[in-house]
């Protein structure tokens, strides 16, 4: 599925590398100040320091390194991100990453252009891990917006492409570095509010650690409200009343939720009786008695989890049905076919969708990439199997496993794509302000989005993947395991020219950056913060070594979609896919927890919410104020 990005090729290739990761120790020290820390004013933008926590859990050494942040929104070369200096400084590879990755959620959540944005970073020596992605990002803040920051206050954490702060390693050291550098206040994730003492192995609240050391420990869920006290609330989101869906999008969901279950019921009832039937019936009885409570959201997310489920049965068994009649050379032929008919209706629907933008309203044309980006991501899988098959790699298992994978590929075809478009169409729009303007933010934001997609592919090969050939392990990873699907967004990516095109062009385009953004971002994360052990594409997440991890990103993803969603509603901006999305994912998510689906529900939640935090962003950046 689109929205369920596979992370085990990069758990296998980086077992324990980033789980916890720490940066390595640096002998820079930034104390803290009194007051506030001022942005300077220089080449029409804003520099600003911001104190870093490292710590060396080997050494047992910890610190702060001033990290130096520049940033203008009036740059002249679309979006660009300067990480020469940090890079001769000696930074490694996670902590460039985690630049580049701060550059683009800064740039996203400032609510300015991202296609105008400039950043410059800088360090004082070598330095790396992935943690500083927080405080980076809040420099970048500062300096696009010229706040100044509290100069008794720090935190560490890294960053999500939603905005949401990650689990960290060291964090008692961090603390101690802190405590030393004479700061006042700490920030930390969510997720690491609680500490294991290592002399007692007993758990203890960091408030309390904090406290023996003179600190005030305070939790945070995103970059938003970490900006919030940095800047003692001058750069606060306002508040505003929630977004309500429009009366035209709550009845549309409805009827499609009457759809979904009756479309899981058929295909449940064509299963042969086995495990996998049984708890595909309970999903649908889950299912029915929401939509029969008024719990529509949460009904379509059960319900999404059932038909995954019960399509891939439905492949499984008639694969084993080809390969019983014609064995392996048979099957592939019958695989073969299948193949080729879904890349044909995949290709013409991603075809006809973009040609719908240009009798799109406004904020129908930039959320037309979002429902767009299923067809893209199916696109990659698409070429991925064929890949697979050129090579001669299958047998049996393949066949078995490349037909449940085709089967979640014509899922998002003819019912989850399908849908996200009625949703889009149904919502009410402004009049688009022309399509010369859309085209041009389209393509601003399409560099934007490509650009800091390729940093953090960088990333990927440097860090999970070692420096290994990504061509010679996509050849030796399964399709599930998103590498190889990786490397064809990268392709496409790679492939968007520079020159502004036509409106339909420029959807294809951006909804194809889009894609590849949250596919390298995605991988990231749930290595770094959640140990999910497998889950991909044509099957389900089977664990997940941090799952409180996970949880806390999926609320503080839903706040960030739902606040700047009602911020665009007082502007009279419609976000109802984004919303009715994240909704959807997120009510399934927390019905199923602790079932055995509810790892599979919280990541295609989250990752729904990935896709819908970028769409608001956009909305809220957009050429319509």
């Amino acid at each position: 599925m689109r929205r369920m990005l596979s992370m085990v090729a990069a758990v296998a290739l980086c077992a324990g590398v980033l789980a916890g990761a720490t940066a390595c120790s640096s002998p820079a020290s930034f104390t803290a100040s009194e007051g506030l820390r001022e942005p300077v004013a220089r080449d029409k933008g804003y520099e600003i320091t911001v104190p870093a926590l490292w710590a060396d859990d080997g050494a047992g050494t910890s610190g702060t390194e001033p990290a130096r942040i520049w940033a203008t929104k009036d740059g002249s070369a679309l979006f660009t991100i300067d990480l020469a200096d940090i890079k001769a400084q000696g930074a490694g590879a996670q902590w460039t990453a985690a630049s580049a990755a701060a550059a683009a959620v800064g740039s996203m959540v400032s609510g300015v252009n991202p296609g105008r944005v400039d950043v410059d970073f800088g360090v004082t020596g070598p330095i790396d891990g992935p943690s500083a992605g927080g405080i980076l990002t809040v420099g970048v803040l500062a300096a696009l917006l010229g706040a100044p920051i509290r100069g008794d206050m720090t935190m560490t954490g890294t960053i999500s492409p939603d905005g949401s702060i990650g689990a960290v390693g060291g964090v008692a050291l961090k603390l101690q570095a802190a405590a030393d550098q004479g700061y006042r206040t700490v920030l930390l994730p969510m997720a690491n509010m609680s500490l294991r003492n290592p002399e007692t192995n007993a758990v203890e609240s960091a408030d309390e650690v904090g406290k023996r050391l003179g600190l005030e420990v305070r939790s945070v869920g995103n970059v938003q409200e970490a900006f919030s006290l940095f800047t003692d609330d001058r750069f606060a989101y306002p508040s505003a009343p929630p977004f309500v869906l429009p009366p035209a999008v709550q009845e549309l969901s409805a009827r499609q939720v009457t759809a979904l279950l009756t479309l899981l019921a058929d295909e449940a009832a064509a299963l042969p009786a086995n495990q996998v039937t049984d708890a595909v019936s309970g999903l649908l009885d889950r299912a029915t008695s929401a939509a029969e409570s008024g719990q529509v959201a949460t009904s379509y997310g059960i319900g999404m989890q059932g038909l995954n489920m019960a399509v891939r049965e439905g492949a499984s068994v008639n694969a084993q049905a080809q390969l019983a009649a014609s064995g392996v050379t048979g099957a592939t032929v019958w695989l073969t076919d299948w193949l080729k008919r879904s890349t044909a209706s995949n290709s013409a629907a991603l075809t006809q969708g973009v040609q719908l933008g240009a009798a799109m309203g406004y904020e129908q044309q930039l959320t037309l990439p979002n429902a767009l980006s299923w067809l893209a991501y199916n696109d990659s899988i698409l070429q991925s199997v064929q890949q697979q098959i050129d090579a001669g790699a299958l047998d049996a298992a393949g066949i078995d496993r490349y037909a449940r994978i085709l089967a979640d590929v014509d899922a998002a075809i003819n019912v989850y794509y399908p849908d996200q478009l009625a949703i889009v169409q149904a919502a009410p729009a402004q009049p688009s302000p022309g399509a010369g303007l859309v085209t041009a933010y389209l393509s601003d934001y399409t560099t934007f989005l490509a650009r800091a997609g390729k940093a953090q592919q960088d990333y990927v090969q440097q860090v999970v993947m070692r420096g290994q050939d990504p061509a010679v392990l996509a050849r030796e990873n399964d399709v599930g395991l998103l590498l190889p699907v990786v490397l064809n967004l990268s392709a496409a990516a790679a492939a968007i020219p520079s020159n502004r095109d036509s409106l339909p062009d420029e959807l294809l385009q951006a909804t194809v950056a889009v894609t590849y953004y949250i596919a390298t971002t995605s991988l990231i994360a749930a290595v770094q913060n959640f140990g999910v052990d497998q889950f991909g594409i044509g099957a389900d997440p089977t664990a997940v070594q941090q799952p409180e991890v996970l949880l806390a990103s999926m609320s503080t993803a839903k706040k960030a979609v739902d606040q700047v969603a009602a911020l665009l509603a007082q502007r009279g901006l419609d976000a109802s896919l984004p919303v009715w999305a994240a909704a959807y994912g997120t009510d399934a998510a927390q019905a199923l927890a602790g079932t055995p689906e509810a790892t599979a529900a919280q990541v295609l939640a989250l990752n729904e919410l990935y896709f819908d935090a970028i769409t608001v962003f956009m909305l809220q950046s957009g050429p319509v104020q």
